[in-house]
């Protein structure tokens, strides 16, 4: 049974016959039953769905950063659709008879504060016998979108275990290093690092800066 909410002539809610009423991002969205097909999947339709599973499974856990870095971008979208929609041209190579994701193209965050420069990143091992990837970066002249008290956030994404693992803002652009523990799960797999600035009023964001593959045997 379809709920009117807000008189006749207004969006409603639930199910009235073939057509299916919800309240999404301030709008009434009315749409059809859907049907399952009973035509074959096309080998177009199958790429389709395999690249929207992997452009996904790479943003699906980094959604505070995406959050942070396209909220400017998201008119009425979630940040999430806006990231994937701006990623989507630019995600994929081709490998074999199957497509992977092209990791060096990839952006979490976009904007006009100034990336990173002179980033070097390292495996080391802390006191506790536990692996840590050290970010460390070059100090820049201050201008309108290169402060000292910029925010630097940073993320890990291990392929073989289709996990991310992200700080956001968690150093000042002028400490110049910040050291990323590891978890357990994905010690020991290749590792591809990101990191970005925004201001630290959160009113500004930054390009996230893809940083460089730290490969699975490079263990100290």
């Amino acid at each position: 049974m379809g709920i009117l909410n807000t008189g006749i002539f207004g969006g409603f809610r639930k199910k009235t016959g073939p057509l299916i009423g919800r309240r999404s991002r301030n709008q009434n969205v009315i749409t059809g039953l859907h049907h399952k097909s009973n035509k074959p999947t096309t080998e177009k339709q199958l790429v389709a769905q395999h690249k929207f599973a992997l452009l996904n499974s790479f943003l699906s856990g980094i959604t505070e950063l995406l959050n942070l870095g396209f909220k400017k971008h998201t008119k009425n979208n979630s940040t999430a659709n806006a990231a994937y929609t701006y990623n989507y041209p630019h995600a994929f190579l081709p490998q074999e008879e199957s497509w992977v994701l092209n990791y060096p193209a990839l952006v979490y965050s976009r904007g006009h504060v100034a990336g990173p420069q002179g980033v070097e990143i390292t495996l080391v091992q802390n006191p506790d016998m536990r692996h840590e990837v050290v970010f460390k970066w070059a100090l820049q002249a201050q201008s309108e979108y290169c402060q000292f008290t910029d925010r630097a956030s940073f993320l890990v994404y291990s392929p073989t275990k289709q996990r991310a693992v992200t700080v956001a803002d968690a150093v000042d652009r002028y400490a110049m290093e910040y050291r990323f523990p590891l978890p357990a799960d994905i010690d020991g797999t290749d590792l591809h690092c990101y990191m970005s600035f925004r201001s630290a009023n959160g009113k500004q964001a930054g390009n996230s800066r893809y940083l460089g593959v730290i490969p699975g045997d490079n263990n100290p």
